[in-house]
């Protein structure tokens, strides 16, 4: 089994996999289930989904994902931009919160 395309979103995984189901084309979605158990920041091969399809349907799938693998200009234009303001905000949020690193919260009355 070959990767063929890692998803941004929950929801495109659940379009993407509709659409090979669709087309007959047998995959598997490597981190499918383990991603929702740590959602947030997506760490390649920790939290990531990624298709995985049989070498001989490499190419067609490919073909039917080329909307998602090679988006078009306008698309591209309405993805969120870097900015200072942003990165501060995710790392604000890592700090007080938490949500970067998954791990045991402490309660002061376990001991």
């Amino acid at each position: 089994m070959v990767p063929v395309y890692t998803p941004i979103t929950e929801s495109e995984a659940a379009v993407i996999s509709a659409m090979l189901e669709a087309y007959e084309v047998p995959f598997f979605i490597r981190g499918g289930s383990f991603s929702k158990l740590y959602p947030g920041m997506q760490i390649k091969d920790y939290n990531t989904q990624t298709f995985m399809i049989p070498a001989e349907h490499y190419d067609f799938s490919r073909e039917l994902l080329s909307e998602f693998i090679n988006p078009s200009k306008e698309e591209l234009a309405v993805l969120p931009k870097w900015s200072l303001w942003r990165t501060l905000r995710i790392l604000f949020e890592a700090i007080c919160y938490g949500w970067v690193v998954p791990g045991r919260r402490w309660d002061r009355n376990d001991k």
